[in-house]
């Protein structure tokens, strides 16, 4: 007998992903495809308790009927390992099996989540479903192939030059960054860092008027008295209420899985030694990128579509070097402002292109 296998073109899941995109046909409901009866027990204890409704599909067919309307789908290793594909969506695998999602991981590329729920990743991931019935912002995570490539200066550029009407919010989560309130230069601002938010869990509620801000973006940024890295859970937690308040936010560094990223951009330099650093991380699993920018300046001129065919990767945008992005930075002022006009106008049609405009 034939095994049944979750197969659309490209074009076709195109469709289905706009549908299901920004509200759509979005349900405050989670969906499990699964048949072990173990695991639909477990995934069912754990969405009573969050008071999350669980809508079950049994196979392939009737699981792409209800895949777009979902908010959360949770896929078993059973019937992932049938599976050939998944169409878009914030989906996740179960099961108890490590080898097993550590195989349909790799197979599907899709994030994890073990049974039994020992950290309590799955029930933190059921009781997001609660807040999704309002439309989530767009989820933007920008990861440098290596330093010095101005990740944390697109990051700002990005969410400061968002399209007019957009309200968007950056988070910094890239290792020793030195702060994002330094670039933007609200370093004396008041506001909570992530030394004062480290440890938040759950649903958090108008967080965006405690931060730091400049020209009506605010920062979640690194404190560099008393530095604490934040957990996953804080993560999930201060990004979920930032996206429930704004359309777009752009997070400096790697989103944890479990926020699912509508798009995670790497940054790459056009030269050799920058492909090659970024053939490296994603090779080794510590990023998975959807596109590429490029960066371009001095020493740096490799054509996009080069660089694009190495990687394997479409090319979003190229973003030149700006003399007047360092000369802005030392005096205290952020990336986007007037002297920077060829950063500024590349930024800007990035920002559009990732609202969607």
């Amino acid at each position: 007998m034939d095994r049944p296998v979750v197969h659309r073109s490209a074009s076709a899941w195109k469709i289905v992903a706009r549908t299901a995109h920004y509200g759509g046909m979005t349900d405050t409901h989670a969906l499990l495809c699964a048949r072990d009866p173990v695991v639909v027990e477990a995934v069912e204890v754990i969405a009573a308790a969050q008071q999350v409704e669980l809508r079950h599909a049994r196979d392939a067919d009737e699981s792409r009927q209800r895949w777009a309307g979902a908010a959360l789908r949770l896929v078993a290793t059973e019937v992932a390992a049938r599976w050939t594909s998944v169409p878009p969506g914030r989906a996740f695998l179960v099961g108890a099996d490590a080898a097993e999602l550590a195989r349909c991981s790799a197979d599907l590329g899709l994030p994890v989540l073990p049974l039994p729920d020992g950290g309590g990743r799955l029930a933190e991931a059921l009781a997001g479903v609660r807040s999704m019935g309002v439309p989530n912002g767009r989820l933007i995570s920008l990861v440098g192939a290596s330093g010095g490539l101005g990740v944390s200066t697109l990051a700002v550029g990005i969410a400061m030059t968002a399209p007019r009407g957009t309200a968007a919010a950056v988070v910094d989560l890239a290792p020793s960054s030195g702060g994002l309130d330094l670039l933007m230069g609200i370093e004396s601002a008041e506001g909570a860092r992530w030394s004062q938010l480290a440890a938040a869990r759950g649903e958090l509620g108008d967080l965006a008027a405690g931060l730091p801000s400049m020209g009506g973006v605010p920062v979640v940024t690194q404190d560099r008295e008393g530095p604490r890295t934040p957990t996953p859970e804080a993560v999930t937690a201060v990004v979920g209420a930032l996206r429930r308040q704004h359309a777009l936010v752009v997070v400096d560094g790697p989103a944890p899985p479990l926020l699912a990223p509508d798009r995670t951009l790497l940054v790459v330099g056009a030269d050799v030694r920058s492909v090659a650093a970024a053939r490296m991380r994603v090779e080794a699993g510590a990023v998975a990128p959807s596109e590429l920018v490029i960066r371009r300046g001095r020493g740096r001129s490799l054509p996009a579509a080069v660089v694009g065919r190495a990687l394997g990767m479409p090319v979003v945008c190229t973003v030149d070097d700006d003399r007047a992005v360092p000369r802005l930075a030392e005096l205290g002022l952020p990336p986007a402002d007037g002297p920077a006009r060829r950063f500024t106008r590349q930024v800007r049609a990035l920002a559009r292109e990732l609202c969607g405009d």
